[in-house]
């Protein structure tokens, strides 16, 4: 193998854990000592949690009467609906946003409510509760705005539409900053002295514990609510960076069992547009099938299909709707892939990846609704935080997206950085912002300066935490199928990732269309030879001669084609053995 695209280019950690912890999991669970392994860096520190873990179910949600302020808010509901009192559900333009607020909509209809929704621009308006969508509100007579997603530091904007006799009850999931809008209520489990067990509900999760505690008040059956509603939960967890751990794993779960057979017309038809069956819908085709499609409407300013999509009881609209937004989400990855580009070439041209250990970048070229997948891919491409910003034309203001790394919590280092900052918010990982022109160079100075302080080049060098070493003759479907047990995966769940050394290779070859993949058999001596998968490596088959050896690393999944269950290995990176 050459050095120059494979060998080396990554460190590989083999996570260190607790192993007479594992080996208590195993043995008081009847489970593997891999999986328990497993459960040990997932902080599981006994067998209950280690059955709970693996069994999510509903039953294990927390009392949404835990949280600050809703047994207030669900009276103020109550009272509003038996007064037909007109309220607004103001959300965001987001995957999150778009199921928070459809899921509110849709339980205040099942209540006969006078209920409107109210989408900001991401262009005109941008994100959060502002003047614009108050004035709306009062236009149309409103007396209650429910805010989901959103809200927690729209001070100015709540405080104009107190002063304009309405009602806000605020429902959000972000960080809290020094100030607090002055709403009638604030739901928000990162609240100071929050005393809810959970606190990294998505902005749905949250959506969701209000409409079950509407629910309550009304004397609705909290079951059926729950199985009528998780499907938009999950769809939005998912679709968020959020931890997939505790209630959001729950939701995720259950989620997904209930979304082969949802009632929502339009879910249905968006999962058949993507070309989704039953068996296909997991984690991973919420992620990267779904949700990105839903993501395009809002991403264009036309986060209103979206949001018409998870509401229609019409067929025909949502057919119609589910075709819009595949064209818009194939315009999305156009104009991804072109910023993408610029992007590189900003990064190239100043010598960005020697200079700074966080990635500023703007044009006036870049489209606001599309930066923040571009500015994900720069992070994970040159493992250091990003912030992509969409200047105007006289570079007089412009909106950004930030993406980082574990070890850089970009929602501090923005909170530093205030003072030179219109707005912004966000979470640990990532987070929106607006500036003035003049203030940008002094902006990548100081938060540069923030990274140097407290990342080293280990930091920002790319590195693949590997949960287990097991030999090939382990991976077979009894094990994959235990391992699937980790599902759903994502944030702090993430896929598990196996090592296994001195594989022999038997067979490679091309596959896909263009050729891009590649198709391996490995195996060890004499042993039985198992497929490897590798997506994208198809340019560097000279790399890997047959007959000879390798370490690997990669996923295991049960691979079904035309009926048929295969168990096989998911490449995801590998360099020549050391013997």
């Amino acid at each position: 193998m050459s050095t120059s695209s494979i060998y080396a280019q990554k460190n590989w950690h083999l996570i260190e854990k607790d192993m007479d912890l594992a080996a208590n999991l195993a043995s008081e669970t009847e489970i593997s000592h891999e999986l328990a392994e497993i459960l040990a860096i997932r902080g599981i520190k006994n067998a209950s949690e280690a059955k709970e873990f693996l069994n999510p179910d509903i039953s294990q949600m927390h009392s949404p009467f835990l949280l600050d302020g809703i047994e207030w808010a669900a009276n103020r509901i109550k009272q509003a609906i038996e007064a037909d009192e007109r309220i607004m559900i103001h959300g965001d333009f987001d995957v999150d946003g778009i199921t928070a607020t459809a899921l509110q909509v849709r339980m205040l209809r099942i209540l006969n409510a006078n209920v409107s929704w109210y989408i900001p621009h991401r262009e005109n308006e941008g994100y959060d509760l502002s003047k614009s969508g108050v004035n709306e509100a009062i236009a149309q007579g409103v007396t209650l705005i429910i805010t989901v997603d959103c809200g927690t530091s729209a001070f100015e904007a709540v405080q104009y539409a107190r002063d304009n006799g309405i009602d806000i009850i605020i429902t959000d999931h972000h960080e809290v900053g020094d100030r607090i809008a002055p709403a009638n209520v604030v739901i928000n489990p990162h609240k100071p002295n929050s005393g809810y067990p959970f606190k990294w509900l998505a902005g749905v999760g949250v959506s969701f514990k209000l409409a079950e505690a509407v629910a309550s008040v009304f004397e609705l059956p909290i079951d059926s609510f729950r199985q009528r509603f998780c499907d938009l939960a999950a769809l939005g967890t998912r679709a968020d960076i959020v931890p997939l751990i505790g209630e959001n794993r729950v939701l995720v779960k259950c989620g997904l069992d209930e979304m082969p057979r949802t009632g929502k017309k339009g879910l249905k038809s968006l999962i058949n547009k993507s070309k989704l069956t039953p068996d296909m819908l997991n984690s991973e085709s919420i992620a990267f099938i779904l949700a990105p499609r839903l993501n395009a409407a809002g991403r264009f300013n036309e986060a209103s299909l979206a949001l018409e999509l998870l509401l229609t009881s019409d067929d025909s609209q949502a057919r119609d709707i589910a075709n819009q937004l595949e064209t818009l989400n194939n315009e999305r990855q156009k104009e991804q892939s072109r910023i993408m580009d610029e992007a590189i070439d900003q990064i190239i041209g100043k010598g960005l990846a020697e200079t700074s250990k966080v990635l500023v970048l703007s044009s006036s070229r870049w489209h606001p609704g599309i930066i923040g997948i571009v500015a994900a891919k720069i992070t994970k491409r040159f493992c250091r935080p990003s912030i992509l910003i969409a200047m105007d034309e006289s570079y007089e203001s412009g909106v950004g997206s930030a993406r980082s790394i574990k070890a850089f919590n970009i929602y501090d280092a923005l909170c530093t950085c205030n003072n030179l900052l219109d707005r912004f918010g966000g979470h640990s990982q990532a987070a929106g912002l607006s500036i003035s022109g003049s203030n940008l160079d002094e902006f990548k100075n100081t938060i540069n300066a923030l990274a140097d302080d407290c990342l080293n080049e280990d930091d920002l060098f790319p590195s693949i935490e590997i949960d287990c070493e097991i030999p090939l003759c382990k991976i077979t479907k009894e094990f994959a199928a235990e391992i699937e047990l980790l599902e759903p995966t994502g944030h702090d769940n993430n896929t598990p990732v196996f090592l296994t050394r001195n594989c022999r290779i038997s067979q490679v070859r091309k596959v896909g269309r263009a050729g891009n993949h590649l198709k391996l058999s490995l195996r060890h001596n004499s042993g039985i030879p198992i497929d490897c998968i590798a997506w994208g490596w198809g340019e560097h088959i000279e790399e890997f001669a047959l007959g000879s050896l390798i370490d690997v690393c990669y996923n295991i999944k049960i691979n079904n084609f035309n009926g048929y269950e295969t168990v096989q290995m998911v490449l995801i990176d590998a360099r020549a053995s050391c013997q």
